[in-house]
């Protein structure tokens, strides 16, 4: 079974015209990364969710976890919510979701994680308390952080490296909050996405690797910011059981080669990368699989 852990979808109204829609919402930084920013620039794609399963089925991708963005307004994060309900209900089968929070809502954000719980979403994400206005050692995003615990579903924090090229919309991420929170929450289910902005590479040092024993790592967006020797060095500081496909979709990851969506390429690149039938099989599938308990 192959499960993309991380995509993101938006209704046609939505991307009808995104940088409108950043603005009348006021998603300011949102809007920065669908082109709401001096020079105008974007690699985001766009599809609708008979699309997506169109592209599914041409990859031979099961199942997608789409997950949320990491809005500063608590009403976007429902209407996101809503979207993803609504679309796993047409396709029960094919998608998982994952709820998006602003944390500095309070109560309504624990409700909001609750109501999408009761309607099939099946973790936290994809959020980043740098872009929202907060911190992780700030208390209403660590109440967020203990309600998943309670409902034992995964949290997806979004992850970037502290060094490399600047962009629109890029946010401040440090490694060290990710060590902080998984070492002060071991019982979290914690995926850091892209690849955790390297930090697996320092669980070669003994005491980050204990600390790190529950965090994931996906590989969402890997092709633009690593070259491919990135999953089998992943792969053999951290082990195949820790690290998550997924792709982005609809993101443009190879803008240079195509700019319609898709999941071929980045799966031609995981699987000719130098690892085993046995790793792949944890990496594209197998892990998901038991992180979200779909058995």
């Amino acid at each position: 079974m192959i499960i993309d852990s991380h995509i993101h979808m938006y209704p046609p109204y939505v991307y009808a015209d995104p940088v409108v829609w950043a603005r009348q919402v006021d998603e300011p930084y949102w809007g920065a990364l669908m082109g709401d920013n001096p020079t105008g620039a974007t690699i985001q794609g766009w599809a609708t969710v008979e699309q997506l399963i169109k592209d599914m089925d041409s990859a031979g991708i099961d199942k997608v976890v789409m997950q949320g963005i990491y809005f500063r307004r608590h009403q976007n994060c429902v209407a996101q919510n809503n979207w993803y309900i609504d679309w796993r209900r047409q396709y029960p089968d094919r998608l998982l979701g994952f709820a998006t929070v602003q944390p500095l809502a309070g109560q309504q954000a624990l409700d909001e994680v609750k109501r999408a719980a009761d309607n099939g979403l099946s973790g936290i994400g994809e959020i980043l308390p740098y872009a929202q206005g907060h911190t992780m050692q700030d208390d209403a995003f660590l109440a967020v952080v203990e309600l998943a615990i309670e409902l034992d579903i995964p949290l997806c924090l979004h992850g970037a490296e502290p060094v490399g090229h600047d962009y629109p919309g890029r946010a401040y991420t440090p490694l060290q909050d990710y060590v902080w929170l998984a070492e002060q929450y071991p019982d979290l289910k914690l995926i850091i996405a892209h690849m955790g902005g390297l930090l697996p590479y320092y669980e070669l040092n003994r005491a980050t690797k204990k600390i790190m024993r529950n965090v994931y790592y996906d590989t969402a967006a890997v092709p633009l910011l690593y070259r491919p020797q990135v999953y089998k060095s992943m792969v053999d500081i951290v082990g195949p059981e820790k690290i998550l496909y997924g792709s982005d979709y609809p993101l443009l990851i190879y803008p240079r080669k195509t700019r319609a969506p898709g999941f071929n390429l980045l799966l031609d690149e995981i699987t000719s990368s130098g690892l085993t039938q046995d790793q792949l099989t944890l990496i594209l599938g197998e892990n998901m699989y038991r992180i979200l308990n779909l058995g």
